[in-house]
């Protein structure tokens, strides 16, 4: 057949590169940038896309469990048989138990639109037969510093809120890395622009790697005390009387408490949680106030024991001191929102996750996966958990407590899994269907500035099918195959609301329907940002509420105060475990969960590394290269030590690690194990794993 370029989005992630493909016999055998588009770049991942896709780990066809659960014993089946078999089990289990014993839920690797809308909302599977618990990662990511922090503070959700970093002087890169990001990396393109362009760069991180060490001033912060810091700022100003008073006055609700709370702090006292001395502090303080500023922050702050009274923190910092919505600030990107919609709770029994977190269900409408799911299936409460449909995740490595997910998993009646390759998970699944990449799929996709078609580029492999079609079989089976599409067609339909003329134009343009936005300032003076016209915020107050009444009605302080890991004697005392470890930074090579079982990636990246300052390896008699012993309140590992710069006291370790299908350091090395699914963020629910005590030795 010849070779064949074809451009088009790369599929190795849900994160949207345009690429340019060779296929060659109808095989991927190369991928490359297109730089003819502003969203073109391949990452390390992508580049290995041939050798992923065509890798003889893929799996290919239903599989349907012969042995024990975990055992790995499976044999081979036709999609018919399997899908009879698994809808059999749900069926069964949902007349046995209650629909209400149904758990779904879709990972990161499935961050497609057409694939994260069948577990939530309307569309959710198991709403289809009348349960209550369809979930999504964004139970455990994104969700916390992207809609309930922002949302609780202005009533608008981040992804409506930007960077000005075309007029900005002074970029604060706090708790993210975007030169980790997935996707094209128009943050990280704009933040070097910037900087090309004179602005400042700070990284407030206890990782030195932040932006690939692109910044003009790196800040170390003790992991988990970041709100120490930002009410450190908030402090100062307020107390100088350097703030836009007229603003505050006539748009901030509950000013005088949170000033009020803030004189009863001390700089030396949230300098000594935090680890920025004093003078620090004031040199970043008075930098902020002199200059355009804006703030981009990410899970560093959302893995916390604070974290949404710390996100809102630094939103309120930089609203009372005009650099919200105003030039080289952070921006208001539409305008004419209404009150974010809550989700009423439902009576009688509740979703798990709903009655410990229900701001949570109120703003997602979604059920929330975590300890509930667990105590759910181990112990029947609140209720029993029997059936759990998995894509594209692994909650098991992704979670805290791998043996108490897999001792459930064990527990289960029903368990559906739908994978590109084998899985911790997937071993102890009773059917594992076999999905695409998206290079084999054809969808829509949601860009910054409007939408775009996902172009099939080669078909799929054995029987492999698009999760929503393997869904929509499925759901075929129990009685509901309506609520989904079953072709491209379909799809397209379905996902422009049923708009043929949209549809119709995205199959025209590669390019995608781009929406011009005009950008307007101080859109809160005038009315035009909120839908009624009224000057102010789509709040229930109608200001910038720093008492935030949503989180009050759940029955918790709505002010922005600080609380430190150490007050919950579970983690331990600073003795015990006199340093901190933070989890989970992004990767060039991997992709959560998935990589370290794709041999060319975990060649890239052969071992979980431990992070930690070559002041403190000394102290320890800890060399580069040296497996060292971490200890928590709740686990510990052996991790290969990377000595590198990190703030004094603190270390950091990847996660993603801990199946029998991976390879090298990584078949034992889950961090989660040293993590604990009980305490968490006690607004979003959102687990601690970027401030956990611990105490290492070398091995």
């Amino acid at each position: 057949m010849g070779a064949e370029r074809i451009r088009g989005i790369c599929g190795i992630c849900p994160d949207k590169c345009d690429v340019v493909a060779t296929v060659e016999d109808g095989k991927l055998v190369r991928v490359e940038p297109d730089w003819e588009s502003k969203r073109g770049r391949l990452c390390p991942r992508g580049a290995l896309a041939p050798q992923i896709m065509n890798s003889e780990k893929r799996l290919l066809h239903p599989l349907i469990r012969t042995g024990e659960r975990g055992s790995g014993e499976f044999r081979e089946a036709d999609f018919e048989e399997a899908l009879e078999y698994a809808a059999d089990l749900i069926r069964r289990t949902a007349e046995k138990y209650g629909p209400d014993s149904l758990v779904s839920y879709v990972g990161t690797s499935g961050r497609e639109p057409s694939t994260m809308v069948c577990f939530g909302g309307k569309h959710g599977f198991f709403r289809q037969m009348g349960g209550i618990n369809d979930t999504n990662c964004g139970s455990t990511c994104n969700f916390a510093s992207y809609v309930v922090a922002p949302v609780t503070t202005f009533g608008i959700p981040q992804y409506n809120i930007r960077p000005d970093l075309e007029n900005t002087e002074l970029i604060f890169i706090w708790g993210k890395n975007p030169a980790t990001d997935s996707g094209c990396q128009a943050l990280y393109k704009g933040i070097r622009a910037a900087r090309e362009r004179g602005a400042r760069v700070v990284a407030i991180d206890p990782r030195s790697e932040c932006n690939n060490g692109e910044y003009d001033e790196w800040v170390p912060v003790i992991p988990g005390t970041d709100g120490a810091l930002i009410l450190g700022m908030a402090k100062l100003v307020i107390e100088s009387g350097r703030y836009d008073h007229a603003f505050v006055d006539k748009h901030v609700s509950g000013f005088e408490e949170w000033k009020e709370y803030l004189a009863g702090l001390t700089l030396s006292g949230l300098s000594g949680i935090c680890g920025v001395p004093e003078e620090k502090i004031r040199a970043l303080t008075e930098e902020f106030l002199a200059k355009k500023a804006v703030i981009i922050a990410y899970t560093g702050l959302e893995y916390q024991y604070s974290a949404i009274q710390t996100n809102r923190a630094s939103w309120i910092l930089w609203a009372i001191c005009g650099k919200m919505d105003t030039p080289g600030g952070m921006l208001f990107a539409g305008k004419g929102y209404s009150e974010y919609p809550l989700h009423p709770v439902p009576e009688g029994r509740k979703p798990i996750g709903t009655a410990r977190f229900p701001l949570f269900y109120r703003l997602s409408g979604n059920a929330q996966i975590g300890e509930e799911f667990l105590t759910g299936i181990l112990e029947d409460k609140p209720y029993p958990i029997r059936g759990y449909l998995l894509c594209a995740g692994g909650t098991s490595l992704s979670f805290p407590e791998q043996s108490r997910w897999e001792e459930a998993y064990r527990k289960l009646d029903a368990f559906i899994v739908l994978e590109r390759f084998m899985s911790n998970d997937a071993r102890f699944a009773d059917v594992i269907f076999p999905a695409t990449t998206y290079f084999e799929n054809e969808a829509v996709v949601m860009q910054p500035d409007g939408m775009q078609l996902r172009r099939r580029i080669v078909s799929p492999p054995g029987e492999a099918k698009c999760d929503t079609f393997i869904l929509q079989a499925l759901a075929e089976k129990l009685g509901f195959g309506d609520a989904y599409p079953k072709n491209d067609e379909e799809m397209l339909l379905w996902q422009t609301g049923g708009n043929a003329a949209l549809a119709k134009a995205l199959k025209e343009k590669p390019e995608g329907v781009i929406r011009a936005v005009e950008q307007q300032y101080e859109k809160y003076e005038d009315g035009s940002l909120r839908a009624d016209g009224k000057p102010g915020f789509p709040t229930p107050s109608g200001k910038i509420e720093i008492a935030s009444s949503l989180i009050e009605d759940c029955g918790l302080p709505g002010l922005p105060v600080y609380h430190d890991i150490h007050e919950l004697e579970e983690f331990g005392s600073k003795e015990d475990f006199p340093m901190m470890l933070t989890t989970g930074a992004r990767s060039k090579i991997r992709f959560a969960t998935f990589g370290p079982n794709i041999p060319e990636i975990a060649k890239a990246e052969p071992d979980p590394l431990m992070s930690i300052d070559e002041e403190d390896a000394r102290r320890l008699g800890i060399a580069d290269g040296d497996t060292a012993f971490v200890e928590t309140a709740f686990g510990n590992g052996y991790f290969k030590a990377h000595v590198c710069r990190m703030a004094k006291g603190s270390i950091h370790i990847p996660f993603g690690g801990g199946s029998p299908y991976m390879s090298g350091g990584w078949k034992e090395g889950n961090v989660n194990r040293l993590t604990s699914m009980k305490h968490s963020d006690p607004v979003s629910g959102f687990i601690c794993y970027k401030s956990l005590p611990c105490r290492v030795r070398k091995a």
